[in-house]
C-alpha cells in the first residue's frame, strides 16, 4: 500500500495530510474557500484612502484590534440597539388610535405579513391593532405589535 492513500500520511513531507476522499462534498467545499477580506463599501463621494471607517476595517482585518475586539463588538450591539429603539419611538409616534395599518414583512408569525387593520390602542411600546378577521393563533383578532412590524396606511378619500 503506498504512503499517502490510505494511511493518510503524504510522502513528501511526512506530515499528516487530509485526503480528498475521506471528506464529503460539503467539507471540501468549505476548506477550499478563502477568506475575504472585509471592505467598506466606497461612497458615491469617497475621498482619498485615509477615510476613518475604512482604517478602522482594515485594523480590524489585519487583528491590529483583536485584545480590544469585544469591546468594539459591544459599542456596536449598544449603538445597534439605540438605533432601534429611535426607530421603534418614531413609527409609533406616527401612529393615533384608528389608523388603518398593514402588518409588514418583518412581523411574525409570518402568516400575519400583509394583514390590515386598525389601530385601537398605543402603549410605551407596542402597538394593538384589531384585525378584520380572526386568524391562527389570534381568535379575537387582537394582535399586539411593535410599530416597526406595521405600516400605515393612507386615509380613503
Amino acid at each position: 500500500m503506498a504512503a499517502g492513500t490510505r494511511t493518510g500520511l503524504s510522502s513528501s513531507s511526512g506530515q499528516r495530510a487530509i485526503l480528498s476522499h475521506t471528506m464529503s462534498k460539503r467539507s471540501q467545499q468549505r476548506h477550499r474557500r478563502q477568506p475575504v477580506a472585509l471592505r467598506a463599501p466606497a461612497p458615491e463621494h469617497a475621498s482619498p484612502a485615509g477615510e476613518p471607517e475604512q482604517l478602522l476595517l482594515d485594523q480590524i482585518v489585519q487583528g491590529a484590534l483583536d485584545p480590544h475586539l469585544t469591546a468594539i463588538a459591544q459599542a456596536i450591539r449598544a449603538r445597534y440597539e439605540l438605533l432601534q429603539t429611535v426607530s421603534s419611538a418614531k413609527a409609533l409616534a406616527q401612529l393615533t388610535v384608528g389608523d388603518a395599518v398593514r402588518i409588514n414583512n418583518h412581523a411574525r408569525p409570518r402568516y400575519l405579513q400583509g394583514l390590515h387593520g386598525r389601530v385601537t390602542e398605543l402603549d410605551g411600546q407596542n402597538a394593538t391593532i384589531c384585525l378584520h378577521q380572526p386568524v391562527g393563533r389570534f381568535t379575537n383578532g387582537q394582535v399586539r405589535c411593535p410599530p416597526l412590524t406595521l405600516d400605515k396606511l393612507r386615509a380613503a378619500a
